[in-house]
């Protein structure tokens, strides 16, 4: 074994290299070699003055890469280790098999330390002939908490655990959450993103992110991802965007003059309820007609003359179509009628859907009018809260229940009343009250079926008649009072309206004495759900001009939730939860025209629906 200085021009690749598939990344080890110089020798063998090199080959292909690139000469020499022929198969599979890359934990470490030297990743990507975006993602993983950084080069955390884990930079954070998460991957990522809004989300993709950068919002890139995609670190600015991007365009229908514009980040869920509205088609103009028929006249001559294929017809298809799109519109009196939805589809677009709105006077929405405080889905949350609290209130009453029951048997039965205008409906039906956590923070009313389920746990579902008739009468009145409360509904459905049924929950709420401020405090949940201009608009209300003008001046919706929550007087409840929000004047049932009850209908219709389905 020697080591000679042959020339360039003297090497040529063995036929013996055990390595037969063409290695890639050969500009990338020019790229080294040219930095840093040749830093190991080839191996070759000698024949017939030539040296054939078995091991190195890279090496070899990145030298000759430099000689074209004229970094250098065929003339000049480097050093090879000199081997037999009979040495070079054994060599080349030895040097192969033994070969091992580089373990990542080193590669982090090492781009860190070239990093605290003063390079960039640019740099260090231009040295090492490395991908920019690969030297990148090093340097981000190189900022994990360095005990993270030692489980990596034992093998005990995944590279793409690791990746998740730099969706923050908080070292404690980091650790708590690899312990918790088990070092699996997407938990890490799940536990991580609670709090944030990703790019890819339609919310997100509406807005733009120029728009949610222009206002100041951040994004932590997330490493799965090929591209620049990450995750919203500021969800409630994304919210606030979104929904005035969207209040936006619903002002424009307005503007048109439609009856009812319904506008919130996410589809409606009662749309279905809703007669659809299509475009009406006008007869053409004159010279509409014209240009119609003139198209008609030179498509059918293209086609004579070079075939129903050629590429000339298609313009001509496509101005045509453009021409009978234009016939159709809504006239002026589906729009003095109709009304128009929009939301955020999962794909970033506006969804739109235009119906015939309902048939009961309702005022225009316009500039000129006060904008409703609560969003018809925050409006509908309230009114659950507060009917919780009711049924609450009737479970412990065993009396006022029966006198609920039976008013509503009369009701139906001596007066000829419906049972969807009753405040509770004699049907072995819950009504269900969830609501979001955050509005319920500062409350500890609990759902009247969990404690009814945890009370009366010991009713059996076989010979359940037997154990209720064996029941006390305390027992029983308790019983009696709680099934009779999970059927008080006092819910206004999102976009609905208050009716007959909604009178009568008012009238179960006085007579059960319930404080509903003693019960429940507006959470600042309550007013990161609302718009900022409401929020201010119930400043103006509760504290007067000075304090709503004071607060307008706060950026951040945030912000402007904490200041309202702490401005409003004490036992301030909002006005959809107070005792006698929905009173109506007595009617004769018989006298009544159903149209009047807003959602009792549309609750109505959507149970019947419901029961034909499952027949």
């Amino acid at each position: 074994m020697a080591i000679i200085t042959p020339k360039l021009s003297q090497l040529r690749l063995s036929p013996l290299n055990q390595r037969r598939v063409k290695p890639s990344a050969i500009e990338s080890m020019a790229d080294d070699i040219d930095a840093h110089g040749l830093l190991q020798n080839l191996v070759a063998y000698e024949e017939d003055g030539l040296f054939y090199v078995f091991a190195g080959g890279r090496r070899y292909r990145g030298l000759k890469e430099l000689a074209k690139r004229k970094r250098i000469k065929n003339s000049d020499t480097f050093a090879v280790e000199l081997r037999t022929k009979e040495e070079a198969i054994e060599l080349s599979l030895a040097e192969n098999f033994q070969r091992e890359d580089m373990h990542p934990a080193d590669s982090i470490r090492a781009f860190a330390a070239l990093r605290d030297t003063g390079m960039d990743a640019e740099e260090i990507a231009a040295r090492f002939g490395q991908a920019v975006s690969f030297v990148y993602k090093m340097l981000r993983l190189s900022a994990l908490a360095p005990s993270l950084i030692d489980l990596i080069a034992k093998d005990q955390l995944s590279l793409e655990a690791a990746r998740a884990l730099t969706l923050t930079d908080d070292h404690e954070q980091q650790i708590k959450v690899c312990k918790a998460a088990n070092g699996h991957a997407h938990t890490i990522r799940r536990m991580l993103t609670t709090e944030k809004v990703d790019t890819t989300s339609g919310a997100f993709i509406f807005v733009s992110r120029e728009a949610y950068e222009a206002k100041g919002g951040t994004i932590t890139v997330d490493l799965f991802s090929q591209g620049a995609e990450g995750f919203a670190d500021q969800p409630e600015l994304v919210q606030e965007l979104a929904e005035e991007k969207l209040d936006a365009i619903a002002d424009e229908y307005r503007a048109i003059g439609w009856h009812e514009v319904r506008a919130q980040l996410d589809r409606p869920y009662d749309l279905y309820m809703k007669g659809s509205m299509y475009p009406a088609t006008r007869e053409p103009s004159e010279a509409e007609a014209e240009r119609l028929a003139a198209i008609d006249a030179e498509i059918e001559a293209i086609a004579e003359a070079e075939g129903e294929d050629s590429d000339r017809i298609d313009p001509l298809s496509d101005e045509r179509d453009a021409i009978n799109e234009g016939l159709r519109a809504f006239n002026a009196e589906q729009v003095a009628v109709g009304g128009v939805a929009l939301w955020i589809s999962h794909d970033g677009s506006l969804g739109k859907s235009f119906y015939r709105a309902k048939a009961e006077p309702k005022p225009k929405a316009s500039s000129d009018g006060p904008t409703p405080l609560y969003s018809n889905s925050l409006f509908a949350d309230l009114s659950r809260i507060k009917t919780q609290i009711v049924q609450e209130a009737v479970a412990a009453d065993p009396m006022l229940a029966l006198d609920i029951m039976l008013d509503s048997l009369a009701g139906q039965l001596l007066h000829g009343a419906h049972s969807y205008q009753m405040a509770i409906e004699v049907q072995a039906k819950t009504v269900a009250t969830d609501v979001p956590d955050e509005l319920m923070a500062t409350s500890d009313v609990r759902p009247v079926e969990e404690t009814m389920a945890t009370r009366f746990a010991s009713i059996p579902a076989e010979g359940r008649f037997e154990a209720i008739r064996s029941m006390g009468t305390e027992d029983k009145m308790a019983l009696l009072a709680g099934l009779v409360a999970m059927t008080v509904d006092g819910t206004v459905f999102s976009g609905g309206s208050p009716g007959m049924r909604h009178h009568q929950f008012e009238q179960i709420a006085r007579a059960s004495g319930v404080d509903i401020a003693a019960r429940w405090s507006a959470p600042i949940g309550l007013f990161d759900k609302m718009r900022r201009a409401a929020m201010i608009d119930l400043l103006r209300e509760e504290c007067g001009a000075p304090s709503a003008e004071n607060c307008a001046t706060i950026k951040k919706k945030a912000d402007l939730a904490v200041n309202v929550s702490e401005r409003l007087p004490a036992n301030w409840l909002p006005a959809p939860m107070k005792i006698g929000a929905f009173d109506q004047p007595e009617r004769n049932p018989e006298d009544v025209d159903p149209d009047m009850y807003g959602d009792d209908i549309e609750a109505m219709d959507e149970d019947e629906m419901a029961d034909d389905e499952m027949a």
